[in-house]
């Protein structure tokens, strides 16, 4: 029987309403957990806000811990990275082969990404339904 992977985060809840809360986290590059950052340019901190759906009420400044699948992360890749790369080169290979005018290619396949992002802009909901985290109270 394989058990399924999680990503999980430590937070702290920033705002409680309903079944949803808001966590902040500590989002860091492989960069930030090695020794030598001190002396590195290179390390990444960043903190960011996440939504989270929760089965009992948090107050602002508790510790949680955040789970969600880890196969999640390959469906946002495709949906934000993969899929609008093979849209660009589609649209780009596609004009330049009808028009010969690489301007009007190299327009067009930049331009194919407004309309892809209005409809991901639009189903975002769906979305928010897909790629959801769930918390835990933080054992530490």
């Amino acid at each position: 029987m394989s058990e399924k992977k999680q990503i999980e985060h430590e937070g702290i809840v920033e705002q409680s309403y309903g079944d949803h809360v808001t966590v902040r986290i500590l989002s860091q590059s492989a960069c930030a957990a090695c020794h030598a950052k001190g002396v590195c340019t290179a390390a990444d901190l960043q903190e960011k806000l996440i939504e989270a759906s929760c089965d009992r009420p948090y107050k602002h400044g508790d510790r949680v811990k955040l789970i969600g699948e880890s196969k999640l992360g390959l469906k946002a890749a495709w949906w934000a990275y993969i899929l609008p790369l093979i849209l660009m080169v589609f649209t780009l290979i596609l004009t330049f082969t009808l028009t010969n005018n690489e301007n009007l290619a190299g327009l067009l396949a930049l331009g194919i990404l407004a309309p892809y992002f209005l409809i991901i802009k639009i189903f975002n909901n769906n979305f928010l339904k897909t790629f959801s985290f769930t918390i835990k109270p933080s054992t530490e």
